[in-house]
């Protein structure tokens, strides 16, 4: 029996611009599904456990809020859990919200089926139909087999710009790549104790002139959250040069084994870490940055380094270029201006050549360096909304500008 099912608006992936996105275009009256290949959705935050959200406050001291909308849903859900977050100063200066990922798995779930989005779990887009310059039909395999999902308006929200390569958009390898990070979760750690990238560093350097093999990044940091003994470290690092099956498992392997002697390391040179266990790696290899859309705008350096505000913004950006190059080294910054922001505009999260294709999270048109600054999931929320809205508005007027995807947001609680 064939399997075949309709709607307005898809979201592919079901990260924090994916969940956003699908948020959003329900707010916006679309009948949406959101379709995500593992079995949970949080992206980065959930299948690389990465458990800081950075990018919903501007960088440096006094700090300002530059997202909420559909970000905030989810950090009310956190707190209705009963596991919430933490507003906290990282070691970098920047303020972050530090959560538990396996708690925000949840907190994802309630909100979508509180939105009435529709999710398919453990389910891949493996390829689009596109006539006249749209899209108006996805393939996709679940473990019952084929299916294909209509729709009237796409986000592409998978991190590696499937959807756009799939439907034939323009898409660009990210250069010179920044590298990626597998971490790990330690528990039995007593947090009191210098956690700091410094104290790092110091443990690192002695364990590799002590001979300990395969480790890479010598300083980097360790998220603690507040009450708790399981801390989550941000150390094996590998620089991607494609995303086959191929490399990903090579890469797999190699930062795995690299999370061996990390833990050997820390336990013999990390003070705080003596009686400390290895409780979670992963699950998978944490991506900064591979491919990304070409959008019929791209947010240029000058535009983040200058802060620049636009009439056609449609999210803010409050972080600074975070770059992170060299496996061995710990990421750098190029500095900002304090208490600002700068405005993400619509061309930017528009395909540049589909006519109903958003793409929204690590995947908007950016250059390099401005790349490095809105890849972050605070700002991944505040992409993602937008896109969901605007891919609303054109599945059901027909189209979509600037000016109705503001009031749209406004509407939704969203800073623009």
């Amino acid at each position: 029996m064939e399997r075949a099912f309709t709607y307005d608006v898809v979201v592919a992936g079901g990260g924090t611009a994916g969940v956003a996105a699908a948020a959003g275009a329900v707010k916006t009256g679309a009948k949406t599904l959101l379709i995500e290949r593992e079995a949970y959705m949080g992206g980065e935050a959930t299948h690389a456990g990465v458990s800081a959200f950075c990018g919903f406050y501007s960088c440096g001291k006094d700090p300002i809020r530059v997202v909420r909308g559909v970000g905030d849903l989810v950090l009310e859900e956190l707190g209705k859990i009963g596991k919430g977050y933490d507003d906290i100063v990282s070691a970098s200066g920047n303020r972050n919200i530090n959560f538990q990922p396996e708690y925000l798995k949840c907190a994802l779930d309630n909100l979508m089926e509180k939105e009435n989005v529709d999710v398919f779990l453990h389910a891949a887009v493996t390829g689009a139909e596109v006539k006249d310059g749209r899209i108006r039909e996805l393939y996709c395999m679940d473990d019952e087999g084929a299916f294909t999902v209509k729709a009237s308006a796409f986000v592409d929200a998978t991190g590696n710009a499937g959807l756009v390569r799939m439907g034939g958009a323009k898409a660009v390898w990210g250069g010179s790549v920044q590298a990626a990070t597998l971490t790990f979760r330690m528990s039995g750690v007593d947090t009191a104790c210098d956690m700091s990238p410094a104290a790092v560093e110091k443990a690192i350097l002695q364990a590799k002139a002590d001979g300990i093999p395969y480790l890479t990044k010598e300083k980097g940091f360790i998220l603690k959250k507040e009450g708790s003994d399981i801390v989550a470290v941000l150390l094996p690092s590998v620089v991607p040069t494609g995303i086959s099956a191929e490399e990903m498992t090579r890469m797999e392997f190699d930062t795995r084994r690299q999370v061996l002697y990390y833990v050997e390391a820390l336990k013999k040179y990390m003070h705080g870490m003596e009686l400390a266990e290895l409780a979670v790696i992963g699950p998978s290899l944490g991506m900064r940055e591979t491919y990304k859309m070409a959008g019929r705008e791209t947010v240029l350096t000058d535009d983040v380094l200058s802060r620049r505000k636009r009439e056609d913004g449609i999210a803010r950006g409050g972080w600074k270029p975070e770059i992170h190059k060299d496996v061995n080294k710990m990421g750098t910054y190029i500095e900002v201006a304090e208490r600002s922001y700068f405005d993400i505009p619509l061309g930017a999260i528009r395909s540049a050549n589909l006519d109903n294709l958003y793409g929204a999270g690590r995947m908007i048109s950016a250059d390099d360096t401005a790349f490095a600054a809105v890849r972050v999931m605070g700002t991944c929320f505040a992409t993602g909304h937008a896109a969901g809205v605007a891919a609303a508005l054109n599945a059901l007027a027909g189209k979509e500008d600037a000016g109705s995807v503001r009031e749209a947001l406004k509407k939704q609680g969203a800073l623009v």
